[in-house]
């Protein structure tokens, strides 16, 4: 019995042996390479403008056109100011559709971090000193954020111009510019038919022709130089409209620029100064000071070719003389001609 027992017992496990196949380890499964994170082709450089700085130069810093930091900040001209953030394109990120300039509506302004009067100037498509009369400013760089500020031009009503007939008293606000849109008529022609020689200054009260017989704006008058020695910055109107806004450095003691009302009487290529020794490029003369002419030019450069106080613009360092970068120099030499006026005030 027990025999058959155990038989039987060795019959089935030699059967389940047979019935259950053994099974083989699967191969192990080989990890996927790890992805490589895509390049950021959206990476892109902010520089901050320093004194002394323009787009020609911040652009063969970066090894871009103008026209590309242009486009890439929607700027709609090439004047930037100190403190202003630029995007730099790069190959890879694309500049941001370009914003539309702000039209000149008048109104209030606010200040904001990081303006100058300057920029808001350009923003409202006025001039400082126009800015600076309509609020009563001691100062073109005494602004402060938070303040609001009366941008001249806000109570012209856009339409039909006016007759240029008569006469027209200056109210708070008036510039002449907003004073010659409303009455179809241009800065130059109403500078010209009032003996004013500097367009900027005009006064609450001051009683202004409208017609009469003017000098031609294609022929004199039409061009003028400001300089602000507090700013150490010179700016190019023509007409009404800014054309050239460069940093300079101007005469530090004892030989201080002076001020006044001046015109260019002089161009010459390369003025050699015998004084000092030195050569200046795009000369500009302006007024005598005693048996030498003092003038605008680009930095001067010694007879070894050195140039003398290349990274000081912004800062008084001539000898009586108006400096500019050497590119800023050439492209105001350019653009004046004999007898364009120049302004000079603290």
């Amino acid at each position: 019995m027990i025999k058959r027992w155990m038989t039987l017992l060795l019959i089935g496990a030699l059967i389940q042996m047979l019935l259950v196949a053994p099974v083989e380890a699967a191969p192990p499964v080989e990890a996927a390479p790890p992805v490589e994170a895509a390049p950021d082709s959206q990476t892109q450089t902010i520089h901050t403008v320093q004194p002394g700085e323009n787009l020609f130069r911040i652009s063969l810093r970066y090894g871009v056109t103008v026209n590309a930091i242009k486009a890439a900040n929607g700027l709609s001209n090439d004047i930037v100011y100190v403190g202003q953030r630029l995007i730099i394109p790069t190959s890879g990120s694309p500049a941001p559709a370009p914003t539309q300039p702000v039209a000149p509506t008048g109104g209030l302004h606010t200040v904001q971090p990081g303006e100058t009067l300057s920029a808001i100037a350009l923003r409202y498509g006025v001039s400082s000193w126009a800015l600076v009369q309509a609020n009563g400013l001691a100062s073109a760089n005494l602004i402060y954020v938070g303040q609001k500020l009366i941008i001249p031009g806000g109570a012209n009503t856009p339409g039909t111009p006016a007759p240029t007939t008569g006469t027209y008293t200056v109210r708070p606000g008036d510039s002449l510019s907003s004073i010659a849109a409303r009455f179809g008529t241009t800065v130059a022609v109403l500078a010209a038919q009032n003996g004013i020689t500097n367009p900027e200054l005009i006064y609450v009260g001051q009683v202004l022709r409208l017609s009469g017989n003017a000098i031609n704006p294609a022929t004199g008058g039409a061009r003028h130089i400001y300089v602000y020695l507090s700013q150490q910055h010179l700016y190019a109107y023509e007409g009404d409209r800014l054309v050239y806004s460069f940093v300079v450095s101007t005469g530090k003691a004892p030989t201080y620029t002076r001020t006044g009302d001046f015109r260019v009487q002089s161009k010459v290529p390369n003025a050699w100064g015998s004084t000092w020794n030195i050569w200046m490029p795009h000369w500009l003369g302006i007024y005598w000071s005693g048996g030498l002419e003092n003038g605008i030019h680009a930095l001067p450069v010694l007879p070894s070719g050195q140039i003398l106080w290349a990274g000081y613009l912004g800062t008084p360092v001539s000898f009586g003389c108006i400096v500019l970068g050497t590119y800023e120099a050439q492209q105001l030499y350019q653009w004046a001609e004999i007898g364009t006026a120049v302004t000079i005030r603290y």
